[in-house]
Parts: structure tokens; C-alpha cells; sequence
């Protein structure tokens, strides 16, 4: 029996040593790559790894004041991903998840869903906010709008190489807090592919504001769609942007009492409604597709997605949706669609 002790008390201590030195390693590499001047990474090398981001996550979030820009003399901040590749089941995952359906990718003329490329970017992001040169804290960081702009058919991704960039585009002081506006581009041979400009909110008060409360949009009630959804307790996490989304202790730092659905999830399943309802054509490049998020979404829920078609020549906007909640009305998205003639592309 003694002999059985002393056995397993050797291969736990083994067991540890071997633990400890293989997290010291991989936290130490994962910082001698964060921490080197290069902004340009490899995808078929190591990356920073996601323990070692989510402890400068807290790092920063203790050092940074939420709501308050910290000064600093370094502006320019940029990460690039070169030699990506189309992964499907990725592709699969997202689907299943953001209302496409896990067989999405197998259906004829279907092009990859215009939000996927946007989880390819959460590394890039996560590197963004966890960086000493972001001047705000990432913890409670609030997704309030994003301009998605599509100059080719996204499919363009599948056929080779391409390349993520995320940059740090402008800061600026609001009455709720301080915004940050993101540039995030996915390029192949030189050429943008898909971009959107996604703009982040660090917000001054424990309470979620209302940010652009003022933009709700006006539904043509002729064309005007509604679809009922029942939002699960769980809407595939796995794709948020940051790790304040992917936190389970988030919805208590931003003063809620229920997990609440990303801001992507409630863009996708618009989108996703939107393609089935009233057709591919209305999401098929080259177009530009802007989006406001008003509140986060509580889980569960029940909701309501409201689709317009505009088919009126002179207007550039082709269909509004929003998303809102089904019993009580309240706004939680909203957005519009513009396409674009290949004359100006």
C-alpha cells in the first residue's frame, strides 16, 4: 500500500512538473510573440495563445479605467494575419449557429455568409483590446454599430490565400463614454474582398445606454416581413469578438442579471432571414450593409425580425430589418442594405 503511495505521489509530482513547465512555456512564447515589434503574424505558425490574451485581458481591465481614454504617445495599432485559409467546417459551425443551417455551404449558388468572415477576426481583435497601446479598458467594451462594405462575391475566400487586417482607426469622447472605431479587412492578391468598420463603446456608467436610440428605421408596410424566433439560452458564443463576450461573469460587469446574446448572432440571424425570405440576390455584392445595435439582447428570449424590400429605382436602399423584442416592441438592432452597380465598384 505504501509502495502504491509513494508510486502515485511520484507520477503526480511528474505530472505536475511537467503541467507547470508546459503553461510557463507556452505563456512565454505566446509573450515573446505579443511583446515583439512586429504587428504581422503567420497563420501557419504559432499565434499568441488565448490563455496568455485572456490574462493581459484582465490585466488591462484592472490597469484601465472603463470609460476614459488613457493617453499614451503610441497611435498607430495594427495586427495582420497573412496566408489564411477557407476552413468548412468552420464555415459549418457558423452556419449552424447563425441561422443558415449546418448544411449551408453544400447548397447550390450559396456564397459563404456575409458576417462569417467577421469571427475569423476575433483573434486579431482580442490582440487589439489586450495591447498596452489600446487606450481603453477591454472589459465592457459594446458593439454600437458597424458598416460592412462587400466589393466581391465573399466565395473569393475559398480560392486561395488570403489576408485579415484589424486597425485602429479613431477615438472619440461621447456623452455615454468613449467610442472606438475598428477597420477590419480581409484581402486576396492585394485586393479588399470584404471590409467593415466596426465601431466599440467604452462605456461611463455600469448602465448599458441606449446608444443611438434615435436611429430606428421605417419598415415600408407593403413589402414589410415578420418573422417570430425563440433565442435558445446559448447562441454559439464560440463566435464573439472579444472576451468580454465570451466571459460567463460579462453580464454581471455590465450590470445584467441574464447572459446576453452577441451583437454578431443578432446581425446574422437578420441576415440569415433576410437571404431566405426575400432571396439571395438582396445580399449578393456588391453592397454595403450598415447596422446600429441599440441594446444587448437578454437570454432566452422571444423576438421579432422585420424585413422591407425597396424596389424603388431612385432609392439606394434596397431593404431595412431590424430586430426586436416580441412583446414589448423595444429595439435591440436595426440596418439597411444598399447595393451597389459595378460601375462604381
Amino acid at each position: 500500500m505504501y509502495r502504491n503511495m509513494e508510486n502515485f505521489s511520484t507520477t503526480f509530482a511528474v505530472v505536475s512538473v511537467v503541467t507547470v513547465f508546459y503553461f510557463s512555456h507556452s505563456l512565454y512564447s505566446s509573450h515573446a510573440l505579443f511583446t515583439t515589434r512586429s504587428t504581422v503574424f503567420d497563420s501557419r505558425r504559432a499565434l499568441p495563445g488565448s490563455v496568455y490574451l485572456m490574462i493581459r485581458f484582465i490585466h488591462q481591465s484592472l490597469r484601465k479605467k472603463r470609460g476614459h481614454m488613457r493617453q499614451n504617445k503610441d497611435r498607430e495599432l495594427v495586427f495582420t494575419l497573412i496566408n489564411c485559409r477557407y476552413d468548412v467546417m468552420s464555415l459549418r459551425r457558423f452556419c449552424s449557429v447563425g441561422g443558415y443551417g449546418w448544411d449551408y455551404p453544400d447548397s447550390v449558388f450559396r456564397d459563404i455568409p456575409l458576417c462569417y468572415p467577421e469571427i475569423l477576426f476575433r483573434r486579431l481583435i482580442t490582440m487589439i483590446v489586450c495591447s498596452e497601446k489600446f487606450k481603453l479598458s477591454p472589459r465592457g467594451l459594446l458593439s454600437v454599430g458597424e458598416t460592412v462594405h462587400v466589393s466581391d462575391a465573399v466565395d473569393e475566400l475559398k480560392r486561395g490565400a488570403f489576408s485579415l487586417q484589424a486597425r485602429v482607426m479613431e477615438y472619440r469622447t461621447v456623452r455615454t463614454g468613449v467610442e472606438v472605431d475598428l477597420s477590419l479587412s480581409a484581402s486576396r492578391d492585394q485586393q479588399i474582398i470584404w471590409d467593415s468598420t466596426l465601431t466599440l463603446l467604452s462605456p461611463n456608467s455600469t448602465h448599458t445606454p441606449d446608444a443611438y436610440s434615435d436611429t430606428d428605421i421605417t419598415h415600408g408596410l407593403a413589402s414589410q416581413r415578420c418573422i417570430q424566433l425563440t433565442v435558445p439560452r446559448t447562441t454559439g458564443v464560440w463566435c464573439a469578438r472579444v472576451f468580454g463576450d465570451l466571459c460567463p461573469l460579462c453580464a454581471s460587469l455590465l450590470g445584467f442579471t441574464r447572459p446576453a446574446a452577441p451583437s454578431l448572432w443578432m446581425f446574422s440571424r437578420c441576415m440569415a432571414e433576410i437571404e431566405k425570405h426575400k432571396g439571395a440576390e438582396v445580399v449578393r455584392a456588391p453592397l454595403t450593409v450598415s447596422v446600429r445595435y441599440v441594446k444587448p439582447l437578454s437570454l432566452p428570449n422571444q423576438v421579432t425580425i422585420r424585413i422591407s424590400e425597396h424596389k424603388d429605382a431612385e432609392v439606394s436602399t434596397t431593404a431595412t430589418f431590424s430586430l426586436e423584442d416580441h412583446r414589448t416592441g423595444s429595439l435591440y438592432i436595426s440596418g439597411q442594405i444598399q447595393r451597389h452597380s459595378r460601375e462604381k465598384i
